[in-house]
């Protein structure tokens, strides 16, 4: 076995090692609960794709939960008037419009992106309230079983592969995704060799919409209902969608593949939850897990240099020290 594959393998049996260890822990944790980690891990993985999108840039992106609603709520009024085509695009265009609109925000107003994307946030859960309201009545949009059956499990699982495809297309296969990445890493050295960073960081945002696309479908397609949340409720959508791209930025240093690494990263925070379920943790305990690790995970993610240099200096020390 090659080193290459070795790496793919450990990584790949991440998610494996959670849930049997879960599988001893908890009673009501078992086999049967793998399709619905599998189908609950499909709409944070499409978010984190969009995250994803943005974040190697340097960017901070609260709102892809708040435009996924607002896709899903378009796409729903839409698709109980014009069937499974109004459903499709009114879902991208209800996803696309929040996505241009914080692009336009950020290029052209020179906001820091986490304020523009709260600003954004507000303004898409009150369109969202008004849209429902205005087309139905109320908060929330129900779709019949015949659009819902597009998105439920194994379908979801298919369309999340798809969005992962064209992830892993953008990402790797094109000069907007080599920019994207490079602009995370030094943008000073883009902008000294002539590349419009603002530009790049401009279609970051605008290609974090295809994904919310995604999302909204899988977000009214699992239940067959979608709400309306006002109060910045939509922001603890991000929160899981975050670590688990948080996650893939750390494994992509052992196996690059952004795509799967946020799919593996999602799958191992869905079954952590669903083994507290079943252990009987409550909410406000399960808030506190969630809490902690988001920033433990965000604090060694951003110093990984500095635990590289320790790790260094460590080594050198213990060299020295077995010369003399």
């Amino acid at each position: 076995m090659n080193k290459k594959a070795s790496k793919i393998i450990g990584i790949c049996v991440l998610p494996f090692l959670v849930f049997f260890i879960f599988f001893f822990l908890a009673d009501g944790f078992g086999f049967h609960t793998i399709p619905i980690i599998l189908s609950q891990s499909m709409i944070p993985t499409t978010l984190g794709l969009a995250m994803a999108c943005v974040m190697p840039a340097g960017l901070m992106d609260f709102s892809p939960g708040a435009r996924m609603i607002f896709g899903a709520i378009v796409g729903g009024v839409m698709g109980n008037s014009f069937g499974i085509i109004g459903f499709v695009l009114g879902s991208l265009i209800g996803a696309m419009v929040g996505s241009l609109a914080i692009s336009l925000l950020y290029r052209y107003l020179k906001i820091p992106s986490m304020v523009v994307s709260l600003g954004v946030v507000l303004v898409m859960e009150a369109l969202s309230d008004r849209f429902a309201t205005l087309f139905t009545g109320g908060a929330t949009v129900q779709i019949p079983a015949m659009i819902s059956n597009l998105g439920n499990y194994p379908k979801n699982v298919l369309i999340t592969l798809v969005a992962c495809l064209i992830f892993f297309y953008m990402s790797y296969k094109t000069k907007l995704g080599c920019l994207i990445n490079a602009t995370g890493n030094d943008e000073a050295m883009l902008k000294n060799m002539g590349v419009n960073v603002e530009s790049v960081k401009f279609k970051a945002f605008v290609l974090s919409g295809l994904f919310c696309f995604f999302a909204a479908m899988l977000q009214i397609c699992y239940s067959g209902t979608v709400q309306a949340l006002t109060n910045m409720s939509t922001m603890t959508m991000v929160f899981k969608p975050m670590m688990g791209v948080l996650i893939a930025m750390q494994l992509v240093k052992i196996y690059d593949n952004m795509p799967l690494m946020i799919f593996i990263g999602e799958l191992v925070i869905q079954t952590v939850f669903n083994g507290f379920i079943a252990m009987g943790w409550t909410d406000n305990i399960q808030n506190i897990v969630l809490g902690v690790f988001l920033i433990l995970v965000l604090g060694f993610s951003e110093n990984t240099a500095r635990i590289a240099e320790y790790r260094r200096k460590s080594n050198v020390r213990r060299a020295a020290r077995a010369v003399v």
